[in-house]
């Protein structure tokens, strides 16, 4: 029955904060908010992230088999920029 299946699951746990895009314009007042939070370093903000640059972090997280955990906004934007690399070359 699991004949295809992997011997081991890997757990990728994405944690954005807020998630934002162009044509929501009804968050786009926060966004300095949170973003100036995360740089003073107040708990629980973090840098808010774009849906676009998220929905790349998932497609390499899966791709990549060394990602694995919890994944930040830090995480997430390595993510996504090779993501961005993999797809230009």
């Amino acid at each position: 029955m699991f004949e295809n299946s992997p011997e081991s699951i890997r757990p990728i746990a994405m944690r954005p904060s807020l998630i934002w895009s162009w044509d929501k314009l009804d968050v786009l007042p926060i966004i300095p908010v949170f973003n100036i939070a995360c740089a003073l370093g107040v708990p629980f903000i973090d840098k808010t992230i774009r849906v676009e640059a998220l929905a790349d972090a998932i497609v390499q997280s899966i791709k990549d088999d060394t990602v694995s955990g919890v994944q930040r906004y830090m995480n997430m934007e390595e993510l996504a920029e090779a993501r961005r690399n993999e797809i230009v070359s």
